[in-house]
């Protein structure tokens, strides 16, 4: 008989691998990119941010607007919203020309006034810091009807802006102001607007 062949087939050699690191040219190059991405993004991020507080605090004040024209209508008396300076208190009131945010309350007698007995039915706020508002009265006031309600001149709320320090300057990249205001028409419906155009013929000023 010939002889056996071994098949048997051993370990096969571990290749050598060496570990490399970044070299300090490397490194300052990936710093210098990351450098240069970091400044091109931050101001859109910036910018964004602040669009996005004055967006929250449209929508925030809009959609208190729109609640207190609902109860009026289920409650069938009349409901004001007002600025108040201290959203956070225990008891809070309307405080005209101070807005850290707004009161939504049951106004027996329409006098724009939280009395005693006046039930409070929401508050919304505090504001950021950067963002401000204004009005060209002291409270919107709906009727039974869901109607806004006639007032005396600078008692009636009719427009409120909201803004931060670029006041009413276009957005940028936009052709609408960074400003948002918003309309309340007769029949008591509430909207939005950044229509440069029609937010200069309020003149309202950005406090």
């Amino acid at each position: 008989m010939g002889t056996q062949k071994n098949n048997k087939i051993g370990p096969l050699p571990v290749p050598a691998f060496r570990v490399r690191g970044l070299t300090v040219m490397e490194l300052l190059i990936v710093m210098v990119l990351a450098a240069i991405i970091l400044a091109l993004g931050a101001p859109q991020f910036s910018e964004f941010q602040r669009n996005n507080r004055l967006t929250e605090a449209a929508n925030d004040t809009l959609a208190a607007l729109q609640l207190a024209r609902t109860e009026a209508v289920k409650r069938q008396a009349p409901v004001a919203l007002c600025a108040t300076s201290d959203p956070e208190g225990d008891n809070p009131g309307c405080s005209p020309g101070t807005v850290r945010g707004w009161i939504v309350f049951e106004d027996a007698n329409g006098n724009c006034e939280r009395d005693a007995g006046d039930t409070l039915v929401r508050v919304e706020g505090p504001l950021r810091s950067a963002v401000r508002a204004n009005a060209d009265g002291n409270c919107a006031l709906f009727s039974p009807t869901g109607f806004a309600q006639d007032l005396a001149v600078g008692l009636q709320a009719r427009r409120i802006m909201i803004c931060d320090d670029r006041g009413l300057a276009l957005q940028a990249g936009t052709s609408q102001s960074a400003a948002r205001g918003i309309q309340i028409t007769r029949p008591g419906r509430a909207y939005i607007t950044r229509d440069m155009e029609q937010l200069e013929s309020w003149d309202l000023a950005c406090p």
